[in-house]
């Protein structure tokens, strides 16, 4: 016989009767959901490499009108549109690159019945790094 505190195991849940236990769940949850899957990954497509930036702008869907030579692709997961934008502006600074244009984004909301809540999966987007070719131009 298994004893447990403050709890009771009725069929294959846990029932938690304590109002604060049910708000350290969800809190320990939110924590894991927001701290726990944000990354950024680059894959260059050329041998160049260029000193940092110090900005770089994102350009949604379009591609800018000035000449360009594509660095590579850069992969964002982040939990909110803003996460994911900073995201890519740090990766696109650190490789020298002018800017970053979006190719593809995916955002999906779920309901979890075995969680008891909506559960917002990660933005997932992938970008092009630029870099322009004629650099005094638009500065």
């Amino acid at each position: 016989m298994v004893r447990v505190v403050n709890r009771e195991v009725k069929g294959k849940g846990l029932i938690m009767k304590n109002k604060y236990d049910k708000l350290l769940f969800v809190s320990v949850i939110a924590l894991l959901l927001l701290l726990g899957c944000a990354s950024t990954k680059y894959f260059p497509s050329s041998s160049g490499t260029y000193p940092p930036t110090s900005r770089a702008v994102v350009y949604y869907w379009d591609k800018p009108d000035r000449p360009y030579i594509e660095m590579g692709t850069i992969k964002v997961k982040a939990h909110s549109e803003t996460g994911m934008l900073e995201k890519f502006k740090e990766k696109a600074m650190e490789i020298g690159a002018d800017g970053v244009f979006i190719m593809s984004m995916d955002n999906q909301l779920r309901f979890d019945t075995h969680v008891w809540f909506l559960v917002v999966a990660p933005i997932r987007a992938e970008g092009v790094a630029i870099k322009f070719k004629d650099t005094s131009l638009g500065k």
